[in-house]
């Protein structure tokens, strides 16, 4: 009896240890989950910080006003885009859609594939029932070289992420009716990137289209 009592002792600390540590394992991750959401939202700071900082001369009242259009925006937004494949991001008065390059366009191409055009229909949708908002449309790319048979195309990565956002634009302008004076573009090529380029799945992180919406 007492070899039974020491070996299911035995057990029980084998099991307490197991649990203890899967418990250690899931609270680093979400920490790590939590520093790295904290990094990306610093990041977003940086890089529209002329538009937040634009804000906050306008009135209190005027800031009233725009929060809860903003706030009926990013209700069509999630409502719209909830089946696709995208992540939306909220800063203070901006909307951020970032989009994967795979969703919208094949591999080294800048032409819109049947689903991108999807997606692309249902943001200019929720645009278009918004007045007053600007959208900028970025092309992000990886660090990797364009390959050889494309550079006639386009010559760096430059070209092809500045190439993908006006494909954007002019498909919203010219097929979906969207004003022209409520777009523009922008190109970063790689020098945006939201995760690591030393691995396949950062590359693909980064190789994306992000629309950027805020009050005009």
């Amino acid at each position: 009896m007492k070899s039974h009592r020491i070996q299911f002792t035995t057990i029980g600390v084998a099991a307490l240890l197991l649990i203890s540590g899967c418990a250690s394992n899931e609270i680093k991750e979400e920490d790590e989950a939590f520093k790295q959401q904290i990094q990306q939202e610093e990041q977003l700071r940086q890089d529209y910080a002329d538009k937040l900082k634009s804000t906050q001369a306008v009135s209190e009242q005027d800031k009233a006003e725009a929060r809860a259009e903003v706030a009926a925006l990013r209700q069509d937004l999630d409502r719209a885009l909830a089946e696709n494949r995208t992540h939306i991001q909220k800063l203070e008065s901006l909307t951020i859609i970032d989009i994967q390059h795979s969703v919208l366009f094949r591999s080294g191409e800048a032409e819109l594939s049947k689903e991108g055009k999807v997606i692309v229909n249902e943001i200019a949708e929720a645009l278009k029932q918004h007045p007053g908002f600007h959208m900028r449309v970025e092309g992000h790319t990886d660090s990797n070289p364009i390959h050889t048979n494309l550079k006639a195309r386009y010559p760096s990565n430059w070209e092809l992420s500045g190439a993908r956002a006006a494909t954007v634009v002019k498909y919203m302008i010219h097929a979906l009716g969207v004003p022209a004076e409520s777009l523009s573009i922008a190109g970063y090529a790689n020098y945006r990137p939201v995760a690591t380029n030393t691995t396949e799945e950062g590359r693909s992180q980064n190789r994306r289209i992000r629309a950027v919406l805020f009050k005009g």
